[in-house]
């Protein structure tokens, strides 16, 4: 993403989505009450010929509802219309739905703009590559889409092979092959990972078939942990050292430690945690998107308490699965104290 200026005064963020991922954390961002503004369209009625022409029009909105569609790849937002130009063409108080596109220019004014949001906004800025990860067994093949701030998977294949029902001779070619083409888009940066010897296999065969090289790592499964479990590893953080995932995943980690140590580091729900924010112990909070959404003011008032203590917070998008199953287990909000109150 180009983030053309961030106005901490105005809280205006101007900038450029590149990505499909940029649209990503402009939904995120993006709130009820924002006021969004770009180029867009309207279709005109001709009085005299009864056809309709789309418009170019310069529209500002206060944001009443937003429409993100990872599917479609599309973000719209729609509000009733408070600046226009030209103005005969969007009638001011008229509801419009602005679509985010890529490569142009659109600015938003937040009511609130938090620490966490412009985190999230300079790691988009400065990410210039994703990386494609399979993760795979003689069986099945997962195929991932990792960035500094999601993973996706992007791909299920299954090898055909079945237990112990073949033996070592079973033909990996149409298997290997059919990973290849969905990685081959993004092959100059490959990580194969999973258990077992198949990933050895499936390097060595895309050396010899298409001079291509990858990380190879060992993970213990396919499951959906295993995304987890190779964030962990040292020879991944390379890759992904000050990326939004990798936080998160620590923070998971952490969290899960103290408790299992039962030293009173580890709390979570809302309740508590804004009792003990005041004390400045809290080192950090995570707050899953769902619960953040559920009831916003609440969950924003919390969120400027935190910040007013030096407090990091962490909103969790739903895409990173590992890290919100453990959050939802605990209602949703958790967090790690600095050190023990009583």
């Amino acid at each position: 993403m180009n983030i053309i200026k961030i106005d901490y005064k105005t809280k205006e963020i101007v900038f450029i989505p590149q990505t499909i991922e940029d649209l990503w954390v402009i939904k995120t961002i993006a709130q009820e009450g924002d006021v969004i503004s770009g180029s867009s369209y309207r279709r005109l009625k001709n009085e005299q010929t009864g056809d309709s022409d789309r418009k170019p029009v310069f529209v500002k909105i206060d944001i009443e509802k937003k429409d993100y569609s990872s599917t479609l790849n599309s973000l719209r937002f729609t509000g009733k219309i408070f600046f226009s130009k030209p103005e005969d063409f969007a009638p001011l108080g008229e509801y419009h739905t602005l679509e985010v596109s890529l490569q142009n220019k659109f600015s938003i004014t937040k009511k609130e703009l938090f620490d966490f949001q412009i985190d999230l906004l300079k790691n988009a800025s400065s990410l210039k590559n994703k990386i494609n990860v399979v993760i795979l067994d003689d069986e099945i093949s997962e195929i991932y889409m990792l960035s500094g701030i999601s993973n996706e998977n992007i791909a299920v294949i299954k090898s055909g092979k079945h237990g112990k029902r073949y033996n070592q001779s079973f033909d990996f070619t149409n298997f290997f092959e059919s990973i290849y083409s969905v990685v081959s888009n993004n092959k100059e940066q490959l990580i194969i990972a999973g258990p077992g010897g198949t990933k050895n296999l499936f390097s060595k065969y895309l050396i010899e078939k298409y001079s291509l090289s990858s990380l190879v790592v060992n993970l213990s499964s396919t499951s959906k942990s295993a995304i987890n479990e190779l964030l962990g590893k040292k020879e991944i953080l390379k890759f992904f050292e000050n990326s939004i995932i990798v936080k998160e995943k620590n923070m998971i980690d952490s969290f899960k430690e103290n408790l299992g140590k039962d030293n009173s580091l580890a709390i979570y729900g809302y309740t508590e945690i804004l009792n003990i924010l005041s004390t400045g112990a809290c080192d950090f909070i995570l707050i899953s998107y769902s619960f953040w959404q559920k009831d916003i003011d609440k969950v924003q008032n919390l969120i400027k308490e935190a910040e007013k203590y030096k407090t990091k917070v962490h909103v969790v998008d739903e895409r990173h699965e590992e890290v919100i199953k453990t959050l939802n287990s605990f209602g949703g909000i958790i967090s790690v104290l600095r050190y023990k109150l009583f």
